[in-house]
């Protein structure tokens, strides 16, 4: 039997006798469409994620030197290591901001170019960055933690993007005895 479907004819509605084999017809053809249509949006999306989400640290910090004695002023220095297949622009400069403690007096140095890389607007490589520390006299022996904001641009040679990073760094302090 022929399911009833309501048409319009002149002027008026009329019920028409449409056969199982139309309808089921339709029905494939507008879910075909819709699984083609998520798909096509599902990979679209991927392929923008994939080509552009955030590396993980792509400037990557080594400590040294991190033993100051108690009551008197310490260095300690920051070496960085580019991630491979990126780069870091010299403008503008990286820079590191120190959360201020009440146990440590911190004076940052700034980011310098070790050695000059092919493109005039990248840093071939960093020299390490030099912090001066002095603990306060009442201070302690032990290890500390100072809270620091790191932020640099970068730019993938690979994928040919650019970004800014801003990460949070805890750099260690030991404190010990004169």
């Amino acid at each position: 039997m022929r399911p009833l479907t309501l048409s319009r004819k002149s002027g008026k509605l009329a019920l028409k006798r449409v056969s199982r084999f139309w309808v089921s017809l339709l029905l494939f053809s507008i879910r075909t469409i819709w699984v083609a249509l998520s798909l096509a949006l599902v990979s679209g999306l991927q392929s923008v994620a994939a080509g552009q989400t955030a590396p993980e640290r792509v400037l990557q910090a080594r400590y040294s030197g991190n033993v100051i004695p108690a009551a008197s002023a310490g260095e300690l220095q920051i070496g960085w290591a580019v991630k491979e297949g990126f780069k870091i622009a010299k403008n503008p400069a990286p820079r590191l901001q120190i959360k201020p403690l009440s146990q440590f007096d911190v004076a940052v140095g700034s980011f310098v170019e070790g050695s000059a890389g092919e493109d005039a607007d990248y840093f071939g490589s960093l020299k390490p960055l030099l912090l001066k520390i002095v603990p306060v006299k009442a201070l302690q022996r032990g290890k500390y933690r100072l809270e620091a904001k790191l932020t640099y641009f970068y730019c993938s040679e690979l994928e040919k993007y650019c970004s800014r990073s801003i990460e949070t760094l805890a750099i260690p302090i030991e404190v010990a005895n004169k």
